[in-house]
């Protein structure tokens, strides 16, 4: 038990450690937002300059609330776990990293290769850290076949949409466009490397 609890909190603080790098490392100084919650989030500290971890949780609520009992109770305490440690690290860990403040292309590029990392670390130990990744988990128990990374791509192209609006520019949507696609390669490409691991070594 004790080692089980360990191996998730080491998951837990590498996927935070990736998925807070790509949103304030690099998402946050390129003015666009990543998809799901945690580019709503990146909305709101841009126009109210609100915490990004803290607006992911407040935001969190309610889809919570939604889908509590199509996810059950295991599930729920397990990723609510991830996404406060995930929150923790955003506003208090990573906002003293060194950010990327150059080329946007190529901070989007490397915003959803890091998030990539981080949601297949959150996804691989039966976690997530909220939000969307409650629905996309909620979807994949009755559609088996559905890729992590095509719901990922189908929800965020919806909030980088409504970033065109905040931001007040269509380069937005471009760089969110390609965050998007870049991440949901990443969670497939990552998450059959870490199978392939985990089968290694049984």
């Amino acid at each position: 038990m004790k080692k089980q609890l360990v191996t998730m909190l080491v998951y837990d603080i590498f996927g935070s450690l990736f998925l807070g790098c790509s949103i304030v490392c690099f998402a946050v100084h390129a003015n666009f937002a990543p998809g799901g919650v945690n580019g709503l989030a990146v909305m709101a500290n841009y126009l109210f300059k609100v915490p990004i971890g803290f607006a992911a949780i407040i935001i969190n609520i309610p889809i919570i609330l939604l889908t509590f009992r199509k996810l059950g109770k295991g599930f729920f305490l397990i990723s609510v776990k991830s996404m406060l440690i995930s929150s923790f690290f955003i506003d208090y860990i990573i906002c003293y990293f060194p950010v990327y403040s150059a080329n946007r292309l190529i901070a989007s590029i490397l915003a959803g290769i890091a998030a990539g990392i981080g949601y297949s670390l959150f996804f691989n130990e039966g976690s997530s850290t909220g939000g969307t990744d409650f629905i996309i988990v909620a979807v994949k128990q009755d559609n088996h076949n559905l890729s992590f990374g095509l719901l990922t791509f189908f929800i965020d192209g919806i909030v980088i949409t409504l970033s065109v609006f905040v931001f007040h520019e269509i380069s937005a949507f471009v760089y969110g466009l390609v965050y998007t696609i870049i991440t949901s390669l990443a969670i497939d490409g990552t998450t059959k490397a870490l199978k392939k691991t985990i089968l290694r070594e049984k």
